[in-house]
């Protein structure tokens, strides 16, 4: 069976497109790049996203909405942000240069500050966190990495409607 000629036309240009939204979302990351050890790609954020701070060291901060430690590593082949630094989502894949005890602490203290509620914990070898913040929610896992500090990935999501509510309104 053959497929309509408009089909064979716009997958390959469906296909370069979404190669140009992926390589966009990458550029502009200061800090970025393979190291010749071949190791994963990651940029460095200076300052906390909340204290806003000034100079170089903090002028890469991809979201503005979640805290995200002074120092942290994010391992930009693992993270896919979708849309501005304070309403994303996708998933950030964070290397945090603290144990995965004062991480998850660190997660508990910042998260409401940053306007996000609490929904659920759980603290082991791999600890979560649930929040919800409007009409989204956030899953952050933390775990020790190999050597020292810990890995933190954070997805955020569309929070989806509590049962029984009312459908948004069709416009």
């Amino acid at each position: 069976m053959r497929h309509p000629t408009f089909l064979r036309r716009s997958l390959p240009v469906a296909g370069m497109a979404v190669a140009l939204l992926l390589a966009a979302g990458c550029t502009g990351m200061q800090g970025s790049g393979k190291s010749s050890s071949g190791t994963s790609s990651t940029a460095t954020v200076g300052a906390s996203s909340q204290t806003g701070g000034t100079g170089a060291a903090a002028a890469y901060t991809p979201v503005s909405d979640v805290p995200i430690p002074p120092g942290t590593k994010i391992n930009t082949e693992r993270s896919f942000i979708l849309g501005g630094p304070d309403r994303w989502f996708g998933k950030i894949s964070l290397v945090l240069d603290r144990t995965s005890t004062l991480a998850y602490a660190y997660f508990v203290d910042q998260m409401p500050t940053f306007g996000w509620e609490a929904v659920m914990a759980t603290q082991g070898k791999v600890s979560s966190l649930t929040y919800v913040r409007g009409d989204r929610t956030a899953l952050i896992e933390i775990e020790p990495a190999t050597l020292r500090g810990s890995d933190v990935v954070i997805t955020v999501s569309p929070r989806p409607p509590a049962p029984g509510a009312a459908a948004p309104a069709k416009k």
